[in-house]
């Protein structure tokens, strides 16, 4: 049997080990870039409801966990009406509707908008990750 140089293989691996530390301040600002998209966009589509006219103003959205400890690390992105602001109750009813009321799909609609923008970063974050170790 043939000895093998396993040394370029370790080396890349060490490598690669490096991209979750390397990415994730590019994944974090492609998170809260489109969730900031989300959130104004949604705001537009909500506007003009002459039953909720503050209903707009209740989107918000937040970023939690911090992404900088590697593989396993979370980051979330939640985008919707903060029901402790003026209208932001109503949100369930608008989007999804009541025996009333056809659903609006605001939230939804805002979401499909930025999808491909949100593909873009993500893709951008892991290209950059991966020319900062020099792959």
């Amino acid at each position: 049997m043939a000895d093998i140089d396993a040394s370029a293989l370790h080396k890349l691996a060490a490598d690669l080990g490096e991209v979750p530390r390397r990415s994730s301040k590019n994944f974090r600002q492609a998170i809260e870039v489109t969730a900031r998209h989300v959130r104004d966009t949604a705001r537009e589509n909500a506007t003009g409801m002459a039953h909720a006219p503050a209903f707009p103003y209740s989107i918000t959205y937040d970023i939690t966990g911090s992404g900088s400890t590697g593989t396993g690390s979370t980051l979330d992105a939640e985008i919707g009406p903060d029901k402790a602001r003026t209208q932001g109750a109503l949100g369930n009813l608008i989007e999804f509707g009541s025996i009333n009321n056809p659903p609006q799909g605001i939230m939804h609609g805002a979401l499909q908008q930025n999808e491909a923008d949100f593909e873009r970063g993500i893709d951008r974050a892991v290209d950059d990750a991966l020319k900062a170790i020099g792959l």
